[in-house]
């Protein structure tokens, strides 16, 4: 909205002048202010009755002069005062603030267009028709990046982001905890200049701001119509990749893997595989030390010598662990088949662990 783009030239003022002032829309809600906001009900009354286009108007201690364009009241500035000087501050906030909203108006028009195309407010074929009247590029290719903050605060990171992207790219503020990024992407874009982006935002909001945040990341869109599905992907990345890997702040859709089909099953469907595959003990019986065996054994594709090299244990340990393992649960993880199972009930295991943590 242009109030956020209002609030800063206010605080000046307010600064300078010591008097209170706002601006309120054209149907009476006060937008951004500074000092006491006017009542809503003084407001509507203002704006319904007594409004002519860059004119001042005094009523009950205030002065109001309305400003829009294409000669439209489309906000309403207002100061508390009824003097010369509040008239003259008056006029030079309409002014200061209708320049803003030529300038910004544009801008913002386009991103609240974006935000309702991504929530599915827009009908489909209304959304090439509108992108063209705010001429916005249809075939230009985007992706969907979600920030996520672990928890709410004061500090914006809006600002951080709209500094890093250029124009072309929008930045949506949804939420308190959530902003989106769609970044236009060149033709011959790739995924690593995809990742990159998500890491750079990472790391300078990290930088600038102290703060650790998530990235979720949808698949590129080829066309505006698409960015929906984009944005939906990048939910689930957040969502389904914090269950089965909350170690990792950037999280695509891409590499979800098994865990989309997991986040889908029933949670008695998943505790009755537990209790089949795990016949002699429940996999909650392993320690971290033989976890992080597990891990590395798999990072490794099952390869034992690299493993216990990355691990700085003999290769006989190693071989004596995975003894172990199989005698706890059954499943020897030299075995590919077993490995897969294993594998499946680790994801299964973290999904009923983050279900039952959530409820």
């Amino acid at each position: 909205m242009l109030s956020q783009v209002f609030q800063p030239l206010l605080d000046q003022m307010k600064t300078i002048s010591t008097q209170d002032m706002g601006v309120m829309n054209n149907s009476g809600s006060v937008v951004a202010y500074v000092g006491e906001p006017i009542l809503e009900e003084l407001a509507y009354d203002v704006v319904m009755n007594t409004m002519h286009n860059g004119k001042p108007v005094t009523y009950s201690d205030y002065t109001f002069i309305a400003f829009g364009m294409r000669n439209t009241t489309d906000y309403v500035v207002y100061v508390h005062g009824t003097d010369l000087n509040s008239h003259k501050l008056c006029q030079l906030l309409s002014v200061s603030l209708s320049n803003l909203q030529v300038h910004c108006g544009d801008k913002y028009d386009k991103i609240n267009y974006l935000k309702n195309v991504l929530l599915g407010n827009v009908l489909p074929g209304d959304i090439f028709l509108h992108a063209d009247e705010l001429q916005i590029d249809v075939d230009t290719p985007r992706v969907v990046y979600i920030v996520q903050l672990q928890e709410a605060t004061d500090i914006s990171i809006q600002h951080v982001l709209q500094n890093m992207f250029p124009e072309q790219d929008f930045v949506i503020s949804l939420d308190n905890l959530n902003v989106v990024l769609i970044k236009a992407l060149p033709d011959d874009y790739n995924s690593d200049m995809l990742s990159k982006v998500a890491k750079s935002i990472v790391e300078t909001v990290n930088s600038e701001l102290m703060m650790q945040v998530y990235v979720g990341m949808g698949t590129p869109a080829d066309s505006i119509n698409d960015i929906a599905r984009s944005y939906s992907e990048a939910q689930l990345a957040l969502e389904i990749g914090r269950v089965f890997d909350g170690e990792t702040y950037i999280l695509s859709y891409d590499a979800l893997g098994i865990g989309r089909l997991i986040y889908q099953l029933p949670s008695k469907l998943c505790e009755l595989f537990l209790d089949e595959i795990f016949k002699k003990e429940s996999i909650n019986v392993l320690d971290e030390e033989t976890l992080q065996t597990i891990y590395k054994f798999f990072e490794n594709n099952l390869n034992v010598s690299e493993t216990s090299r990355q691990l700085f244990v003999h290769r006989n340990t190693l071989v004596y662990r995975l003894d172990k393992i199989e005698r706890l649960t059954g499943l020897d993880l030299r075995n590919f088949d077993d490995a897969v199972i294993f594998k499946v009930a680790i994801l299964v295991n973290k999904y009923l662990n983050a279900t039952t943590t959530k409820f």
